[in-house]
């Protein structure tokens, strides 16, 4: 056999990579040579528990499976032959070590690189219940999970997507509650994508959607653990992506951006009234911009006498008109929010003081746009964050509306908001209705829908997610004494 075959084959595929040592060591009565990326190892691991062992001992290893056995032992080493297996291992924090003689190289795990502590995330802070958030670290992540559901049913199943990232994703579900056919088909499309990288799970989330162009996400995701624990526990399946701390489930129904985890944590009656504010929120923050023009344009004999003088006063002399102003305002609002995100944090204050302060009074003073447009898009821009998930959808909802209402008054928003019903009625998510359980009607899944039953009457897993097992519940009575 030719000295170092199997290293002359690797170091030919990945000659371009400075960042890619060598070191030649003699161990075992033989030579070797020990590859990693630098900046990829912890060097220190490196030299105690690899290096270290391999020169202390003084017997001659004829292959790969004794040296594994007798020196590398408690390394994780495994033994193998395929080029790309090597360099995978290789560019996932491992060293790659070749003795002459052998057919085949020992690959060892020692990743040394940074990564993100876990901490609460940013997204989604809540007042009672934990408080730990997934990270960048698909094995933290899985690990997160695994803590919560200590069970042999919870399945992991991993596949590596992206010709050049090679990005590891993990499907997980509970063997025995998700749906096989579910299951199947999100493995179908994973296995079904070629594309050069995965950076971000956002890439798989548009991948496995039913519907490519529609406007309404149909993925569903979280950075909590707890939250992907119950959907796992309600029959959903969880695509985690190596590198990125938002989670996707699926089937996804449109009332979970409705739900908040604090919710499973408080008292029902509260939880109740907190989803119906949500939504209180949303209709608000979409349809008000487009009722106050509409009102303005063609309703204004609807509005109360003193009503509207007042608002007449406030309208009087203004260089544009009501549709113009109104658009005109929430281009300025989506202006000044999306600034104060890319701003740095220690200028927040200041864009604050300079958008609300000087460009708020210096508009209306100048005649440009009128006091109740500014409240009224203030009072949109607000309450339309009461369902942070769908922020980027409601405001180009609000803003289509608003033309409409600009347009063709009341009658076009009544129009408007029956189609946008009616399209959210057909979207359908792994075989589950978007607008489920309302449409269609399934009266078991409105215990956890708007309004929030106790625990305990929450017997059955919600029949809008199919699944293998409806019980979740089994109360048992406890005789008196």
């Amino acid at each position: 056999m030719k000295k170092f075959e199997l290293f002359k084959k690797f170091i030919a595929e990945n000659k371009n990579s400075d960042d890619i040592l060598v070191r030649d060591f003699f161990a075992l009565g033989t030579q070797a040579k020990l590859v990693f990326v630098e900046n990829l190892v912890s060097k220190q691991l490196i030299d105690s528990t690899i290096l270290a062992p391999l020169q202390k001992c003084k017997k001659k290893a004829e292959n790969a499976t004794q040296i594994i056995s007798n020196v590398l032992s408690e390394c994780s080493a495994t033994q193998k032959n395929k080029i790309e297996d090597i360099t995978n291992d290789l560019l996932n924090g491992g060293c790659i070590i070749f003795f002459e003689g052998l057919g085949d190289a020992i690959c060892i795990p020692v990743p040394g690189f940074e990564k993100r502590s876990i901490s609460e995330p940013p997204t989604s802070a809540v007042v009672k219940g934990p408080r730990e958030g997934f990270t960048e670290d698909i094995q933290v992540n899985l690990s997160l999970l695994r803590r919560r559901l200590k069970t042999p049913n919870l399945t992991i199943k991993n596949i590596t997507i992206g010709k050049q990232t090679n990005t590891k994703i993990s499907i997980a579900y509970i063997s025995t509650i998700a749906d096989s056919a579910i299951v199947s088909e999100v493995m179908r499309r994973l296995n079904g994508i070629s594309i050069d990288g995965i950076i971000d799970s956002f890439y798989i989330e548009e991948i496995l959607q039913d519907r490519r162009n529609t406007l309404f996400k149909q993925i569903g995701s979280t950075e909590k653990p707890d939250v992907a624990a119950a959907k796992l526990l309600e029959g959903r399946v969880a695509i985690i992506v190596d590198g990125s701390p938002i989670v996707l489930t699926v089937p996804f129904i449109f009332v979970e951006d409705l739900q908040s985890a604090e919710d499973y944590y408080s008292q029902s009656s509260r939880a109740s009234f907190l989803r119906i504010i949500r939504v209180f929120g949303i209709l608000i923050g979409i349809l008000l911009p487009g009722i106050y023009v509409a009102t303005q344009i063609f309703h204004y004999r609807l509005l109360p006498i003193n009503f509207l003088i007042s608002l007449l006063d406030s309208v009087q002399g203004l260089a544009f008109p009501p549709l113009i102003e109104t658009l005109f305002v929430l281009f300025i609002f989506d202006i000044l929010n999306e600034a104060s995100v890319r701003m740095p944090k220690h200028l927040g204050m200041a864009l604050s003081i300079i958008g609300a302060l000087v460009l708020g009074d210096t508009a209306v003073q100048a005649g440009l746009v009128s006091p109740p447009a500014i409240l009224v898009v203030a009072i949109s821009g607000i309450t339309v964050y009461a369902v942070p998930e769908q922020v980027g959808t409601m405001s180009l909802i609000r803003l289509s509306l608003t033309v409409i209402g600009g347009i063709s008054g009341y009658y076009g928003l009544l129009l408007a908001f029956v189609f946008l019903f009616w399209y959210m009625c057909g979207i359908q998510n792994f075989g589950t209705p978007y607008l489920a359980p309302y449409a269609p009607n399934i009266a078991s899944d409105k215990k956890d829908a708007l309004v929030k039953k106790p625990l305990q009457k929450l017997i059955s897993r919600p029949k809008s997610i199919p699944s293998k097992n409806s019980k979740r519940l089994r109360t048992k009575e406890v005789k008196k004494q």
